[in-house]
This record gives C-alpha cells, structure tokens and sequence, in this order.
C-alpha cells in the first residue's frame, strides 16, 4: 500500500465535482456560505478552493514549532483541533493573490472540511461513495493494515516513520492503495470525459497530471490530452521531484 500523497487532491476535487452535480454544493457559493466560522470573504468561493486560487497559503500558520512537528507536521490536525484552531483565523492567513494559482495544501483540507460538513459524514465515507467504489478501485484506504506498507530504513537501520495525514488534511494527502490502484484511479479518471482535462488536474501541453510527495513516497499520474495514454509512476525513498523526473522520461518515449 503506497502513499498517493497530493493526488489525494484529486480524490477530494472528484467528490466536489459529484456534489456539485448532484446539486449539494455550488461551486460559485462562498466558503463562508458553507463554513461561516472562517470569515473569509465572499469572493472566495469553492472553486477557487479545488483551483488553488483562494489565496491561502501552502500550510497552516505555525504548523512546526517543535522538534515532534517538524517530524510529523500534519498529525496534529485532528478534525477537533483544525475546526478549533486554523478556520478561525482563515481570513487573517489569506494572502492577496486572491485568483492567482498558489498551491494550497491547506485550501484542500478546508475543502474536505467544507465537504463533510455538507453531507455530514467524513471524508473517508464519501471518497468511495463518489470516487472508488463508482469507478471500480477496491484497493485504496487511508489507514492500511500495517503489515501492507513498505518499511524505508535509515541508513543506520532505524525505521523511518511515516507521516500522519489526520482530520481534515486526508483529502489533501492521506490516501494510499497499491500501485495498480493508481493506475487504475488515473485510467478511469481519464476515461470519464475523453479530451476534457479532469476536474483538479494540473495541466501542460502535453498531460493533464498530478502528483504527490509525502516524507519517503513520490507519485505521478498523467493522463495525455487525447486520453490515449496514462502515465503512472510511484517512488520510494526518494527526494521530492523524483516521480516528476522519472514521467517526464517516461512521456518523451512515448
């Protein structure tokens, strides 16, 4: 069971787009609509939350200020502590590139928050509701069985502990699944809408992609423009960028 990291992002954007469909959120609808206790202003909407344009920034302020978060930086953010703690001060934290991409992890999470407000039941029930269970990935969790995930040692034999994607912050980065999953995840993704760059996607003139990188894992999902082709990569104990590097090469021979 490998860590997806950000491409969780996709999962959480897929859910919007099923809601949205269905009628339960507008995507044109303030946050503040939604989640009043954020006292964001009204031009920050939930569009602009899947587009990273809302003008938070990339992680909460004072994230790290021990030893233990700088080794664990999201596992403090239970769903008690970020709804106590980090919605209300949203407004204060908000930069002035409202409408300019500026890639928010935290924007992710105030979205999975918003969305299990909404529906009242939690992230984890709704992503195979609107996302794997539709489109046929079985093999995903966000707490798998222990003995499923890769063990990375240092180079002293100590264990290198994973990070803990807690509350609101799994639908920024918490999913994990076996590489097979998330080849299936960004075939199906691509199949839905041939020739329509899918909802939360990054995009170049080449792919619509996405990636992820938590502390030992890197992953990378790229679907070409005309849905011929899926590029799918996953590293281990590798620095941030190396998925990246590895489709690129991958692309360029195809």
């Amino acid at each position: 069971m490998l860590e997806w990291g950000s491409i969780s992002k996709t999962v959480t954007a897929q859910i919007t787009d099923q809601l949205a469909h269905a009628g339960a959120v507008d995507l044109s609808a303030p946050v503040s609509e939604y989640l009043p206790e954020a006292k964001l202003q009204s031009t920050v909407d939930v569009r602009s939350l899947v587009a990273h344009t809302s003008g938070l920034p990339r992680v909460p302020k004072g994230m790290i200020t021990t030893l233990a978060e700088a080794r664990d930086p999201y596992a403090k953010y239970t769903t008690a502590y970020f709804d106590d703690e980090v919605l209300p001060t949203l407004a204060e934290q908000r930069t002035d590139t409202l409408g300019t991409f500026d890639y928010s992890n935290l924007g992710y999470a105030v979205l999975a928050r918003l969305l299990e407000v909404v529906t009242e039941r939690d992230w984890w029930t709704l992503a195979p509701r609107e996302v794997s269970t539709p489109l046929g990935i079985a093999d995903v969790a966000t707490r798998p069985d222990p003995a499923r995930v890769p063990v990375l040692r240092t180079w002293t034999g100590s264990v290198r502990q994973r990070w803990a994607d807690t509350g609101p912050f799994i639908g920024a980065g918490g999913v994990h699944g076996t590489f097979d999953a998330l080849e299936q995840y960004a075939t199906a993704i691509a199949a839905q809408s041939p020739g329509v760059k899918p909802f939360g996607w990054m995009e170049d003139p080449e792919l619509w992609w996405h990636n992820g990188h938590n502390r030992d894992h890197g992953a990378f999902i790229g679907v070409s423009r005309d849905g011929s082709r899926v590029v799918t990569v996953h590293t281990l104990g590798y620095n941030a960028g190396r998925a990246d590097k590895i489709a690129t090469r991958l692309e360029r021979r195809i």
